[in-house]
C-alpha cells in the first residue's frame, strides 16, 4: 500500500522511512495544535526525569565522545581517509570551515554569546563562588566555552566520522543506520535499520525546529528593540514563515548555489560583527581576556567535563549542560552527515582537528569578545546590572544581544546586521538539514524530486510553529522540554556509533602496519537499484544492493572479517538469489514457478515441506497434536496430507491458530529450505512457492517477494477443474485464502495471471531480466577473477 501511494505521489525514496517519519511529525504537529496542554505536560514530565535524574548519563557520554575522537585522531587510524585511499578534499579550508560552522552552532552563539556569561556571572554554579565576583566572571567565560567548545563539537564530530566512513569508505547509503553495519549486517535495510533512520529524521526535524524557534524569539526581540515591533506569537510565526520560505528557495537551489553561498556570506558577516564589537569595546582588555580565556578553559575543562552539580541536586546541570547536550545531539544526524559530505577526502586526523579544534578556538575568541564585554558593561557604573536585570531577573535572554549592542555606536546598523546574520544562520540550518534528511530518506545522495525537499523544509517550520504558537510566554521552556525528550535515544545511538566505527576500522585496516583498508562497493537501497535497473540496465553496473567490499583489497593483517551477506552466503551455503512466490488459492503460483524453473531456477514448494514436517512420528507432528488437540485427526497412522488439510482449515477459520501454527512450523520450514539450498549450490537461484503471505514476511530469507494474482472467478473455475470440488466449496476456499491485498502488502512485484500462460511467462522473464540477471552477472564477474587478476570461466546457471 505504501509503495502504491509513494509511486502516485511521484516520490523516489524508501516508502516506509518517508511515510512513518512524516506521520510522526504530522501527529505531533496536530496534537500540539489540538491538545497543547496534555502534550506539553507529557513532555514536561519526561524531560524533568531526564534532566534531574539521569543528567549524569549525558555528562559522562559526551566526555567519553571527546576522549574517543581525540584518541582516534592520535592513533594510527588517524591516517585513514574519509573516502577512498586516493580521494582528495572537495572544498578548500576556508569554505569548509564556513559551511560546517554555519550548519553547526553559529546560530546558537548569536543567541547565547551574551546571555550565558551574564547568567553564570550573576548566578555562579561552582561551589563557593561569590556572585558578580572576579572569580565568577572568569568561571562564567570558562563555562560558556565548555558548553560551546570541544564537547559540543565532539557530539557533531563523532557521527560525522561514522557517516563519512560508512558512506564514503564502505559506500553504504547515507543513512544513520549504515553506521550500524558491523552490528546489523544486512539488517540495516530491515526493521531495525529503518527504525534508526526514522528516529534520526524525526530528531533532526525537532532539533532544527527548536533552533528556528529560538531564532524567531531572538529576531522578534531584536525587532522590538530596533523598530518597536511587539513580542507576539503571530509575529514569531511570521518570522518562522519567512525563514522557512527563504530556506526553501535555498534548498531548491542545491548545495553549491544555495547552502555554500549563504554559508560563506554569513560567516563573513558574523566575523565582521565580531570585529566591530572588539574594536568598539575595551580592545586591549578584550585581547587580554581572549588569551586568559584559553588558559582558564584548559585549566577548568577536566572539572567541568564531569561536573553534575551533585550538591545542588543536579538542578544547574539539568537546566544548562543536559539541555545543551540533548539539543546538540538532535542536530548530530544532520550536521554529522552534512559535515561528512563536505569533509570527503580528508583524513580522520584532519577531520578531528578541523571539526573539534578550529571551531572551538573560534568559540573561545567569540565568548571572550562578547562575554567579557557584556560583563564589563554590567559592571560599569552607568549601566550596572542592566544586562543581569534583563537576562536573569526578567528571564529574557533573547533580548540580550540587542541590549548589548545598544551600548555601542551605530546601534541601528549593528542591530540590523545582527538580525541578518541570525536569520541567515537559521536559513542555512534549514536548507542543509532538508538536503540531508532527503538523502537519509532516499538512501542515496543523487538529487531526488523537489517535492521531497520541500516537504522536509515545511516540516521543520510546521513543528516549530506548533510549539511556539501553543506555548505562549512559555515558548522557550516548551522548546527545551521537547528537545530533552527527543535527544535521549539519539544520545544512546551516538555512543553506539562510536563503537561501530572502531569495529569497522579494525575490520578494514587490520591491527598492524602497513595501513591498507578494504575498499567497498557503492550500495543503493533495493528500491532505487531496481528503479535504475529498469530505466537503464547499465546504470547499476557500479552498484550493489548488499554491502560488499572489493575482493583483493583486504588489509595485509586481516584480523576482523566483516559479516557481509556474501561472506555469510559462502559460509552457510546460501543461494545467490532467493525469491518467494505467494498468492491466493489457485492464483497460478506454480505456473509462475515453472516459468522460473525454465530459466534455470531451483523451485521449492512450501506445501510439500509443510506436509513433510507433519509426517507420522516426527517431533513437529507431536507438537502440533499437543497444541491443537481434538481439532486435528490424531491417529498415529493418519497421513500427513490429511493432517495438513485439517490444520489449513483450522488456520483459515481462526487468525490466532494461524499465527500459532506459523510460530511453531516456520523455524523448521526455514531450516528445511536452507538445507535444500545448500544441496542445490551457492550459484543457483532459489524460488520458493509459499503457502501463505505470513511466510513471505520472513524478509531476511528472500531477496524478492512476488505475488501472483488472478480474478476470483478464474480461481474458482481452476479449483473445480483441478480439485473436482463443488462450486460452493471452491468459493469457500477462495474466501478463506489470503486476499489480494494481503499478498500485495508483502510483495515487491505482482504477476497477473488472467488465463494467458504465455503472458505469465513474459512477466517472469521481465522480473528475471530486471532484478535477477544483474545479480547473476555481477556474481559471475566476481567469481571470474581471483586475487591475482586471472580470469576464469564460470559455469552457466
Amino acid at each position: 500500500m505504501l509503495h502504491r501511494l509513494h509511486d502516485r505521489l511521484g516520490l523516489r525514496t524508501t516508502p516506509s522511512i518517508f511515510f512513518v517519519s512524516a506521520a510522526l511529525i504530522v501527529v505531533f504537529t496536530a496534537a500540539m495544535g489540538l491538545f497543547p496542554g496534555p502534550v506539553q505536560g507529557i513532555f514536561g514530565s519526561i524531560a524533568h526525569v531526564l534532566r534531574y535524574r539521569t543528567g549524569w548519563f549525558y555528562t559522562f557520554s559526551v566526555t567519553a565522545l571527546v576522549v574517543f575522537a581525540v584518541g582516534l585522531a592520535v592513533s594510527r587510524y588517524g591516517r585513514v581517509k574519509i573516502g577512498d585511499d586516493d580521494s582528495q578534499p572537495t572544498y578548500s579550508g576556508l569554505t569548509w570551515f564556513g559551511m560546517l560552522f554555519a550548519a553547526g552552532v553559529g546560530a546558537v552563539l548569536m543567541f547565547w554569546g551574551v546571555a550565558e556569561p551574564i547568567t553564570h556571572y550573576a548566578n555562579p554554579p561552582m561551589y563557593g563562588t561569590e556572585p558578580e565576583s572576579d572569580r565568577a566572571a572568569v568561571e562564567a567565560l570558562n563555562i560558556a566555552n565548555f558548553h560551546f567548545g570541544v564537547h559540543m563539537w565532539a557530539i557533531l564530530a563523532v557521527p560525522g566520522l561514522a557517516f563519512g566512513y560508512f558512506t564514503y569508505k564502505r559506500k553504504l547509503p547515507p543513512r544513520v543506520s549504515s553506521a550500524f553495519h558491523p552490528l546489523l549486517g544486512d539488517g540495516i535495510h530491515g526493521p531495525w535499520g529503518k527504525a534508526i533512520d526514522i528516529l534520526s529524521i524525526v530528531a533532526t526535524v525537532f532539533g532544527l525546529a527548536v533552533s528556528v524557534g529560538l531564532g524567531a524569539l531572538q529576531i522578534n526581540s531584536g525587532l522590538t528593540y530596533v523598530y518597536g515591533i511587539p513580542m507576539a506569537g503571530w509575529i514569531q510565526a511570521a518570522i518562522i514563515a519567512v525563514i522557512t520560505a527563504v530556506g526553501l528557495a535555498s534548498v531548491l537551489a542545491g548545495m553549491e548555489k544555495g547552502v555554500k553561498r549563504l554559508s560563506y556570506a554569513n560567516i563573513v558577516l558574523a566575523v565582521a560583527l565580531l570585529l566591530f564589537v572588539l574594536m568598539a569595546g575595551a580592545s586591549m582588555d578584550t585581547m587580554r581576556a581572549i588569551v586568559e580565556s584559553v588558559g582558564g578553559y584548559a585549566q577548568q575543562l577536566p572539572t567541568l567535563a564531569l561536573f553534575n552539580d551533585t550538591y545542588g541536586g543536579g538542578t544547574w546541570s539539568g537546566d544548562w549542560t543536559v539541555f545543551y547536550w540533548a539539543w546538540t545531539v538532535t542536530w548530530a544526524p544532520f550536521v554529522g552527515m552534512f559535515v561528512a559530505k563536505i569533509s570527503r577526502g580528508r583524513t580522520i586526523r584532519e577531520f578531528v582537528v578541523g571539526v573539534l579544534g578550529v571551531p572551538s578556538a573560534f568559540v573561545v575568541v567569540w565568548m571572550a569578545i562578547y562575554g567579557y564585554n557584556a560583563i564589563r558593561i554590567d559592571r560599569a557604573p552607568e549601566t550596572r546590572a542592566t544586562l543581569t536585570e534583563t537576562i536573569v531577573t526578567q528571564g529574557n535572554p533573547e533580548a540580550a544581544l540587542f541590549q548589548f549592542l545598544q551600548t555601542m555606536p551605530w546601534f541601528a546598523v549593528t542591530a540590523f546586521v545582527a538580525l541578518i546574520v541570525i536569520t541567515i544562520f537559521f536559513i542555512t540550518s534549514i536548507d542543509s538539514g532538508a538536503l540531508v534528511m532527503d538523502a537519509m530518506a532516499n538512501g542515496h545522495e543523487d538529487e531526488g524530486p523537489r517535492r521531497q525537499r520541500i516537504f522536509w523544509t515545511l516540516a521543520v517550520g510546521a513543528v516549530c510553529t506548533a510549539i511556539i504558537a501553543t506555548s505562549g510566554e512559555n515558548g522557550l521552556n516548551a522548546l527545551q522540554e521537547v528537545i530533552i525528550v527527543i535527544g535521549a535515544p539519539v544520545m544512546l545511538l551516538e555512543v553506539l556509533q562510536a563503537v561501530m566505527l572502531l569495529q569497522a576500522l579494525r575490520q578494514d585496516a587490520g591491527t598492524a602496519r602497513p595501513m591498507r583498508t578494504r575498499q567497498w562497493k557503492r550500495v543503493l537501497p533495493a528500491e532505487e537499484y531496481h528503479r535504475r535497473a529498469q530505466e537503464d540496465g547499465t546504470a547499476v553496473s557500479d552498484y550493489v544492493i548488499r554491502p560488499e567490499y572489493e575482493v583483493g583489497t583486504e588489509p595485509e593483517h586481516d584480523t576482523h572479517q566483516p559479516r557481509t551477506w556474501h561472506w555469510q552466503r559462502e559460509r552457510e551455503g546460501r543461494p545467490v538469489y532467493q525469491l518467494a512466490l505467494t498468492g491466493g488459492a489457485s492464483s497460478g503460483k506454480r505456473t509462475a514457478a515453472r516459468a522460473f524453473e525454465e530459466l534455470g531456477a531451483v523451485v521449492l514448494d512450501s506445501a510439500q515441506m509443510w506436509q513433510e514436517l507433519l509426517e507420522p512420528g516426527s517431533g513437529t507432528r507431536a507438537e502440533v497434536e499437543r497444541i491443537f488437540g481434538e481439532q486435528l485427526p490424531t491417529a498415529a497412522d493418519t497421513p500427513a496430507a490429511d493432517v495438513a488439510v485439517a490444520l489449513d482449515e483450522l488456520m483459515a477459520r481462526n487468525e490466532t491458530a494461524r499465527a500459532r501454527a506459523h510460530e511453531l512450523l516456520m523455524p523448521e520450514m526455514r531450516e528445511s529450505a536452507r538445507r535444500r539450498a545448500r544441496e542445490a549450490g551457492t550459484d543457483r537461484v532459489m524460488v520458493q512457492v509459499v503457502r501463505d503471505p505470513l511466510e513471505a514476511e520472513q524478509r531476511d530469507r528472500f531477496d524478492l517477494v512476488v505475488a501472483v494474482e488472478a480474478p476470483v472467478e478464474e480461481r474458482v473455475q481452476r479449483l473445480r477443474r483441478t480439485e473436482g470440488v463443488a462450486a460452493d466449496v471452491a468459493w469457500g476456499l477462495v474466501d478463506q485464502a489470503p486476499s489480494d491485498g494481503e499478498t500485495r502488502d508483502v510483495a515487491d512485484r505482482v504477476i497477473v495471471n488472467d488465463r494467458d500462460v504465455e503472458r505469465v511467462r513474459e512477466q517472469v522473464r521481465e522480473i528475471w531480466q530486471d532484478q535477477i540477471q544483474p545479480v547473476l552477472d555481477h556474481e559471475s564477474t566476481e567469481e571470474g577473477h581471483d586475487h591475482e587478476g586471472t580470469v576464469h570461466q564460470t559455469g552457466s546457471r
